[in-house]
């Protein structure tokens, strides 16, 4: 069992602490983990307007602790994650336990430094994750004249995120892959993940100020957390391989141990659109960015996405985005 302090308000400083408690080196902002911890890196990402993000990707070789204890100092933490746990994630915050049973967390938690907190990550677990760190300066700069100051309040404080995260929903899913998946060969790399953080922030306080406006006395999200987490494992499956057909409702529902009715409403819920309308507009998405990237061409891209017509393809595409592939 290995415990890292988050006892930092600069990622930096945090970066250093994490190589000082594990007797490796940093270069140039990456620390790649020794093999006794797992395989991968911790890296800081320098954002616009003094913002940080701390980015990892990680397989843990043994049971990791990150533990926080509540400051003086206000910050918020957003935490965007994708793991696929070997076991029950364990929680602590304030002193009550709490352990997640899923397989499958992908979303967003919102914690601030007026709690004492701690999660244990156990060995075979695979980790993405950003975390983002929201200074009370930059909150008091950005936020308190739109009013979304007291709003992200009374979201972190009606919902356990940290416990239960906020789905991604497609946007959501497209940017976080690109920010681990842009290759660092591309002149643009930097640029790219910056830019898809920042967007992953709006778009998560565009959501929260729609949300709480459209309904000020919110409480508890309505799905069970044990849904919730099936949920998760059910969007995972459906963004794993675009080059194959997406399983049935049958067989989905199966694996979720849903009625097949109550897991197109409850999907529907929670990420705002159907099951199959969900992957769909998924992997346009993904067909838009390998676009982008101008790696690949048209026929390339219908074919890793399993098209096996590219008519069918290009109308799918300018459907999702009004033109065509060829037009991007």
């Amino acid at each position: 069992m290995i415990t890292l302090e988050l006892q930092h308000t600069d990622y930096h400083a945090l970066l250093q602490s994490f190589a000082a408690q594990l007797n490796c080196s940093l270069e140039n902002n990456v620390l790649q983990i020794p093999p006794h911890f797992g395989k991968g890196f911790y890296k800081v990402v320098d954002l616009p307007n003094g913002l940080q993000a701390l980015l990892s990707d990680i397989e843990y070789n043994t049971d990791v602790t990150y533990k926080r204890l509540k400051t003086e100092e206000y910050y918020c933490v957003l935490y965007f994650n994708d793991s696929a746990l070997s076991e029950p994630l364990q929680f602590e915050r304030n002193g009550k336990k709490h352990v997640d049973k899923s397989i499958r967390r992908s979303g967003i938690s919102l914690v601030n430094s007026t709690h004492d907190m701690s999660f244990t990550v156990k060995a075979k677990t695979k980790a993405r994750t950003i975390n983002l760190l929201l200074p009370e300066q930059w909150i008091n700069s950005h936020l308190n004249r739109f009013n979304e100051l007291h709003l992200l309040m009374r979201f972190n404080q009606q919902q356990n995120s940290i416990s239960y995260p906020e789905p991604f929903d497609a946007q959501n899913r497209i940017l976080f892959d690109e920010v681990f998946e842009t290759e660092e060969a591309n002149p643009m790399q930097q640029m790219i993940v910056k830019n898809r953080i920042m967007l992953l922030l709006e778009n998560f306080l565009s959501k929260v100020h729609r949300k709480m406006e459209e309904n000020p006395d919110a409480g508890q999200r309505k799905v069970k957390p044990a849904d919730l987490s099936k949920l998760m494992e059910i969007e995972a499956i459906l963004v794993r391989d675009f080059g194959q057909p997406p399983p049935t409702i049958v067989t989905l529902a199966g694996l979720s141990n849903m009625s097949v009715s109550k897991l197109k409403s409850t999907f529907k819920k929670v990420y705002g659109t159907g099951i199959y309308e969900y992957y769909q507009k998924n992997r346009m998405l993904k067909a838009k960015a390998m676009l982008l990237t101008g790696k690949y061409n048209v026929k390339e891209v219908g074919t890793q996405l399993g098209y096996t017509n590219l008519s069918n393809f290009s109308l799918a595409f300018k459907k999702e985005f009004g033109l065509l592939p060829s037009e991007v």
